[in-house]
Order: C-alpha cells, then structure tokens, then sequence
C-alpha cells in the first residue's frame, strides 16, 4: 500500500512551483487567530505562522515558486479582511494575489481549493460549508 505524503513532504519534494488557488470567502472561523484578530488583538504573523512560514522560507531557498490566488467577493468578508490583514507569507518568500470573483466570472476553475505541486501532484483541500477543515 502506498503511504499518502504529509503536507509539508510536499513542500520537502517540490522542486520548481507549489500553487495554491483560494476561492471561499471564510475559512476555518474557529481559528484563534481569527477569533484573536476579531477581539482586536494586534498579531504578529512572523510568530503566529512561523512553522508555515518556514516551511515557505525553504522551498524559496530551493528556488521553488510558492504562489497563491485568492478568488475574492466584493465587498470582501469579514474573514477575507482578516486575511489580507495579517498576511505576511511574502516576507516568507510566497507571492499572494488577490482576484475579484467578479473578474474571475470567465475562467474555468474547479469546485475546491487545492494546492498544485509541480505542475503534476494536487492536493485538493476539503472544506465544509462553513469552511471548516473537512480532513
């Protein structure tokens, strides 16, 4: 039987992109971050994410391509504010865009969020339809 990599073998085996498309407006709001974020309190990324951000830091040091989409509603979501907020994976090394949904009417896109490493392995994300983490 063939053992299922971990997320961040993934990354470890990744050797030239690693996209990720986002196309929900609210994810896991059970996040204390988010809830954190919420309350006021001030975050800072570089601690709350270190471990994402180091597993970002060493592929770019590979000359790996760490690229994000996030397909957008306007006006945004309190969760999707949340998230450009606190989004610091570029110091990391990740290139994150940001697409209105309104500007993606035309492009052919699948139903879930995935990840795509090398152009050949995807990892599709599974989400309920309150974007709680399904797996």
């Amino acid at each position: 039987m063939t053992r299922t990599p971990t997320f961040e073998e993934l990354f470890r085996d990744c050797q030239r992109t690693a996209v990720h498309l986002e196309m929900r407006d609210a994810y896991m709001k059970s996040d204390p971050a988010f809830i954190d974020w919420k309350a006021g309190v001030v975050l800072d990324p570089a601690e709350r994410w270190a471990d994402w951000h180091a597993i970002v830091m060493e592929a770019a040091s590979r000359g790996v391509e760490v690229r994000r989409a996030r397909i957008v509603s306007t006006p945004v979501s309190e969760y999707i504010r949340f998230e450009h907020d606190v989004t610091d994976d570029i110091a990391a090394g990740e290139s994150v865009r940001w697409l209105s949904r309104r500007n993606a009417t035309s492009l052919v896109l699948p139903g879930n969020d995935f990840w795509l490493f090398d152009s050949s392995l995807v990892l599709v994300n599974h989400f309920d339809g309150e974007g709680e983490n399904m797996l």
